[in-house]
């Protein structure tokens, strides 16, 4: 059975990765996506907030909806912080190195075309965004995973949940704003091969290292949340965007862990350590609770319904 790593451990790991890191890496490069930011936006829509004043009549929306597009924005301006964690772990030589750079220039383009369209189409009050973002970039709050293990399957996690997060705020916008269905779509598909890059990355750490990686997987399940836990007034915003059913627990169940779990085949890694073992009964034992809420929440969300219907 395989040890856990823990502590000076962390770089053998990292080094039996490196041609997964070096293969995944290549992949991403074969099938590019050249998008480019100024070309998304049509910017003779545009008029001058000093002229014209926000008014959330401007742009008429749910609120959950608004919340969604606040939250993934501000998210996607930490950027800087999320790569100086990333590259806590990626020492000097490593391909994960030259992964990193290639993420953070593809992530950068996020936040600019978001905030492009945020402001052409008035979806968003802009004096509360530069505010949030304020806050949001001085407090600098990310998620620090421990070790390489805690960190590729957090980011898997992570990167799932934001594709689905700007695929379904997508869908929640009106059908005539084509513009901005296409900017969070392009953004959706960014997320969508950078979850496989790790996703895969995750998979091959697994056949090297199953006790490891299972202890981490554990870890960084039970304690999951949705990057922008530093965002101004976060908490009302989520509660907001899972009523809106763009994303809650519901979808962090069946579209985030639930897929990923069963790809990684938890339940059928052999030769784990006794330590790995308790954490893969105290995974399930989580799911199976996580399981439970979410039907409990789907039949309080009916009986509601039918009483209003």
């Amino acid at each position: 059975m395989a040890p856990a790593r823990t502590g000076t451990a962390e770089l053998g790991l990292l080094n039996e990765i490196a041609p997964d890191v070096e293969r995944l890496y290549n992949r991403h490069l074969e099938a590019p996506r050249l998008w480019f930011p100024h070309e998304q936006i049509n910017w003779g829509e545009g008029s001058s907030f000093v002229d014209r004043p926000w008014s959330a009549s401007d742009y008429p929306l749910a609120d959950g909806v608004r919340s969604a597009i606040y939250v993934n924005l501000l998210t996607e301006d930490n950027l800087p912080y999320y790569t100086n964690t990333l590259l806590g772990h990626a020492p000097k030589g490593h391909p994960i190195l030259d992964w990193n750079h290639q993420w953070t220039m593809e992530e950068n383009r996020h936040a600019m075309v978001m905030r492009d369209w945020v402001h052409i189409s008035r979806c968003i009050d802009p004096t509360l965004l530069e505010e949030g973002r304020r806050v949001q970039m001085a407090t600098g709050e990310v998620p620090q995973p421990e070790t390489i293990a805690d960190l590729i399957s957090y980011v898997t996690f992570q990167e799932r949940a934001t594709q689905i997060a700007h695929r379904n705020t997508g869908a929640h916008l009106p059908k005539d704003d084509k513009i901005g269905r296409n900017v969070l779509g392009q953004i959706a598909g960014d997320e969508t091969k950078h979850f496989l890059f790790y996703r895969d990355l995750a998979n091959a750490a697994f056949a090297i290292d199953p006790s490891t990686m299972m202890i981490a997987t554990m870890k960084q399940v039970c304690s999951f949340a949705m990057p922008g836990t530093g965002i101004p007034s976060f908490t009302r915003h989520a509660v907001r965007i899972a009523r809106e059913g763009i994303y809650g627990l519901s979808q962090f169940l069946k579209d985030v862990l639930e897929p990923v779990l069963t790809l990684w085949d938890v339940n059928h890694l052999e030769g784990l350590s006794a330590e790995a073992e308790r954490a893969r009964l105290e995974l399930a034992a989580f799911v199976e609770k996580l399981q439970v809420t979410v039907e409990r929440m789907a039949q309080k969300a009916a009986r509601a319904s039918a009483v209003t219907a």
